[in-house]
């Protein structure tokens, strides 16, 4: 019996060492409240659990009333700049997330009306991806928090314990906590460049670094990404079609009617992704229908944006001009 007591403690030890671990040192930023998230962090932060945080950390002082909506792709949009197009009373807030859809936005719409909050105007930036994302995400970086989703808090926080005890991770974490030494094996475990991302602390508006390092060599950037294969010969003509779900409509559905009910005034932006693919006839058809085609703006496939290397940082995310070029050009309307 004690050798079972014994073995069992050796087993179970270290998953409670790891557990009060990810507690005390707070590796993902996820049981105490932060004026700044991103301050002096060296690990991929989940999006949506900052901008949710940060939303009902200043919804009252703010008063937000407008908001960016989408992947990460839509963080080229600034609520500065939007901003300029609305009336003197829009507070606008980025409420972006990794790797999110229609599933996510549907959920965070949903949430702003439980805090009774309006939704004056709405800018919901979409892809292809966007569209098929019709469940939450799995993985630390992309989940989304409980309090949005309404799922379960217990798989969750176990899947930050998770990867809080991947082995790669800890030993990386612990190499550069101590040798502050960025070395190859550590990959994308860390974000540790020496130029930081730039944050708005309120509105949740983010500046990428790789601005600062295409300023500083933009063929050393570009000619490094082309190496590994991140920027490939265009468009692709064979790819997987996005095809029409009954999740994807009832969601859909479900969020205009959320901006019906806030007499929200929505624009609808279909992003201009590096890999030109057009959004697919039923899709845009399906958009037209519920959101009502005066609504959707639609930059997917091959144009003035798509065509250079030089509008994208990398094969997924554009850059801030483009997105002011598409503002200046959906407001000219």
């Amino acid at each position: 019996m004690n050798k079972f007591i014994l073995k069992l403690l050796l087993f179970i030890i270290p998953f409670i060492t790891a557990l009060l671990s990810l507690i005390y040192i707070d590796t993902f930023r996820l049981f105490r409240s932060y004026d700044s998230y991103y301050k002096d962090n060296i690990v991929t932060l989940n999006r949506g659990l900052v901008t949710a945080r940060t939303y009902s950390k200043y919804r009252d002082k703010e008063k937000y009333n407008s908001f960016i909506f989408g992947s990460s792709r839509s963080l080229a949009f600034k609520c500065q700049e939007w901003v300029k197009y609305l009336k003197n009373d829009a507070t606008p807030f980025h409420f972006d997330g990794s790797g999110d859809g229609i599933y996510a936005v549907s959920k965070k719409v949903q949430f702003i009306e439980e805090q009774g909050d309006s939704i004056k105007n709405a800018l919901l930036i979409i892809d292809r991806d966007f569209l098929i994302s019709t469940k939450n995400n799995e993985g630390h970086i992309f989940i989304l928090p409980p309090e949005i989703s309404k799922e379960s808090k217990l798989i969750y926080y176990f899947t930050f314990f998770r990867a809080q005890i991947y082995f790669k991770f800890l030993i990386a974490y612990i190499d550069y906590s101590m040798f502050k030494t960025q070395r190859d094996y550590m990959g994308v475990l860390l974000r540790t460049d020496e130029y930081p991302h730039k944050i708005n602390d309120i509105n949740c508006d983010m500046w990428y670094s790789y601005d600062v390092h295409i300023k500083k060599d933009s063929l050393k950037y570009y000619n490094q990404l082309i190496d590994k294969g991140v920027f490939y010969n265009r468009p692709i003509l064979k790819h997987d079609s996005c095809d029409i779900t009954n999740p994807e409509i009832s969601q859909l559905k479900q969020i205009k009617e959320l901006f019906i009910r806030h007499n929200t005034k929505y624009i609808i932006v279909i992003s201009p992704v590096y890999d030109m693919i057009h959004m697919e006839k039923e899709q845009l058809k399906l958009l037209y229908q519920i959101f009502g085609e005066e609504n959707v703006y639609n930059f997917s496939g091959k144009n003035k944006f798509t065509e250079h290397i030089s509008n994208y940082y990398d094969e997924s995310h554009y850059k801030p001009p483009v997105a002011n070029e598409i503002l200046k050009i959906i407001y000219s309307d």
